[in-house]
């Protein structure tokens, strides 16, 4: 029972934006982002059971960033809250926002910046268009401490950019969305 309910929802994670979350995005009238963990393991040195907030996990997880307003982002920038000691090694299509080059100490948080394009169209712009909407960093990086069943999500993600508000971040077993616009609740 146990492999199924793992493989479901290892199932429901990768799907594709359009599929698992479009409850929320079609909620969202704003800028919505999200970050799911999407796999971990344990890696060497084996510390537990002896020291077990000590041991070495990789985790893979996906940052979306997606505009459903009706105004341009310029130049996007998103806070992640890491909170387990994560060591960052590879980030796709984004840069840490202060420069510092990976693999890099990220525990206490950090802002990505979308690298080489900056801006997310909207919809109208582009008729619908989520590669020009969008983006999707892929993280890989080492955290410590956090392991099965329990699902590293980081603390808080939120936009760096200036003039928008945030609501209060939902957070669910699979899926963290939030939205800058309208609030909602897809979990």
């Amino acid at each position: 029972m146990a492999k199924l309910l793992f493989l479901f929802i290892t199932f429901f994670i990768t799907l594709p934006l359009s599929l698992s979350q479009s409850t929320a995005v079609d909620l969202c009238n704003g800028i919505f982002l999200s970050y799911n963990y999407t796999s971990g393991y344990p890696i060497p040195p084996t510390l537990v059971p002896a020291n077990p907030s000590d041991q070495p996990y990789r985790f893979e997880s996906i940052l979306t960033i997606l505009n459903n307003g009706l105004r341009e982002l310029k130049s996007w920038r998103v806070y992640v809250g890491f909170e387990h000691g994560e060591v960052l090694v590879s980030a796709s299509n984004a840069v840490l926002d202060d420069g510092t080059l990976l693999p890099a100490n990220v525990g206490n948080g950090t802002v990505f910046a979308e690298f080489p394009e900056r801006d997310l169209k909207t919809a109208v712009e582009t008729a619908g268009d989520w590669s020009q909407m969008g983006a999707q960093v892929r993280l890989v990086g080492t955290q410590f401490g956090v392991a099965e069943p329990d699902v590293p999500l980081s603390s808080t993600i939120t936009l760096a950019n200036d003039g928008f508000s945030c609501p209060a971040l939902t957070k669910c077993k699979q899926i963290g969305p939030v939205t800058f616009g309208k609030p909602i609740s897809p979990c």
